[in-house]
């Protein structure tokens, strides 16, 4: 029985950042999974248009965000924990959603693809917005770049081990099987949460419990605490233009380098996932370097990188030796995961305690509107120019993030 004893939630304990950290782990391998499942898609004749409508219909979800943080900070079971709740909810729903996949077969974007999928992503969603309020709520604030390391290094290590466990299995065994094999994987990330419990007693403002049901101008008041400043609006801002490039990415890199490169399937599924655990261990790193060198060097150095590998994806021909090809490919999903880390400490030390699921809920709403602008922009950008041209588009939406980022580490 002492195995099985529910352990506690704080002061950042190897128990807190790894339960924390494989709730990230099971997101990045349903995250990977779908990546995969879109390579495989453009390999039996997917075009770019498909993969945008199902990019786009499945982030939808994502993008309400900030109206899931109110629910969340609001309504809960006391039994459970005030976070750990939602957590646990989100966790079984994410399972059973997915299940017909097993089942089903894939070889089309439809109806019926989408909107498994799309179910699938609003429980990840809920899972997202409960874990991350969770950890802005049980670290301090100097825990938080370290924390945030592990746990955005787990999600992108889950990311590349989804897509590359899954890319093989869609090529050599079918979706089906596929897909079965993550959701035993998701089963075993939710043992941390079951056998985990929250703190009860942690106090938000004006002395209330951790465990209390917020009213309505608790939630206003810690809303407003949060949101309504330069900081708040400089973040706002950041995240609108963060994930335009990856929506790009996300929708045309399959073809362009099936069509362009000469690429198989197979190679895309495979090589990108070592960009991931690379970014993985780029995201431990960060965390912890941010500690000894500021976020501001990181960040800036994190951006300009993407930037300029976007750049150089831009230049891109048939021609393009595969070794630089590879690299670009790799480097893009590696940095991304350095930028990431300090970007979500920043926004977590902005959260009031009480409120950080609606406060965290809506500057990740805006980060996940941009992530949809890019994959609707996709298509038309493609259709105004070419690869190159898009690559270039992608690349140059990062430019107001340098300038957010200057102004959010100023201090640092």
């Amino acid at each position: 029985m002492e195995l099985i004893r529910p352990r506690l939630l704080s002061e950042g304990s190897a128990w807190h950042i790894t339960s924390l950290s494989a709730v990230y782990l099971s997101q990045g391998l349903s995250g990977g999974t779908l990546f995969a499942l879109t390579t495989y898609l453009v390999s039996i004749g997917a075009s770019v248009t498909d993969i945008s409508l199902l990019l786009s219909i499945t982030m939808i979800p994502w993008t309400l965000k900030v109206f899931l943080g109110p629910i969340i900070d609001s309504f809960t079971f006391s039994r459970f924990g005030r976070r750990r709740f939602w957590v646990l909810i989100s966790q079984i729903a994410m399972i059973i959603a997915v299940l017909p996949m097993v089942f089903i077969e894939v070889t089309e974007v439809n109806l019926i693809l989408i909107s498994l999928l799309t179910a699938h992503n609003a429980f990840v969603a809920v899972s997202d917005i409960a874990i991350d309020a969770l950890a802005a709520d049980s670290l301090k604030e100097d825990q938080l770049g370290n924390a945030n390391g592990f746990m955005w290094g787990s999600k992108t290590l889950g990311r590349g081990i989804g897509m590359a466990l899954a890319t093989s299995i869609f090529f050599t065994y079918g979706v089906n099987w596929g897909y079965l094999i993550l959701i035993i994987m998701m089963s075993l990330t939710f043992l941390f949460p079951l056998f985990s419990k929250e703190l009860t007693h942690k106090a938000g403002f004006d002395g209330q419990s951790y465990q209390d049901r917020l009213s309505i101008s608790d939630l206003i008041k810690g809303i407003s605490l949060s949101i309504l400043n330069r900081n708040a609006a400089a973040a706002i801002i950041f995240m609108l233009f963060s994930n335009i490039a990856y929506g790009i990415f996300d929708v045309i890199y399959n073809e362009f380098y099936m069509k362009v490169l000469g690429w198989t399937g197979e190679e895309i599924g495979l090589l990108r996932p070592i960009g991931m655990w690379i970014g993985g261990l780029i995201g431990l790193a960060a965390g912890v370097l941010s500690l000894y060198l500021g976020k501001r060097p990181l960040l800036i150095f994190f951006l300009s990188s993407q930037i300029l590998l976007f750049f150089i994806l831009g230049s891109f021909s048939f021609e393009t030796s595969r070794l630089l090809a590879s690299s670009v490919l790799i480097g893009i999903d590696a940095f991304d995961a350095g930028f990431m880390v300090l970007i979500f400490s920043i926004l977590m030390a902005l959260c009031v305690t009480q409120t950080s699921a609606t406060n965290f809920g809506i500057f990740m709403g805006f980060g996940n509107i941009s992530a949809l602008i890019g994959n609707n922009l996709a298509p038309v950008v493609l259709g105004s120019g070419n690869y190159s041209f898009a690559f270039f588009c992608a690349g140059i939406s990062l430019i107001p993030c340098l300038l957010c980022a200057y102004y959010l580490t100023r201090s640092n």
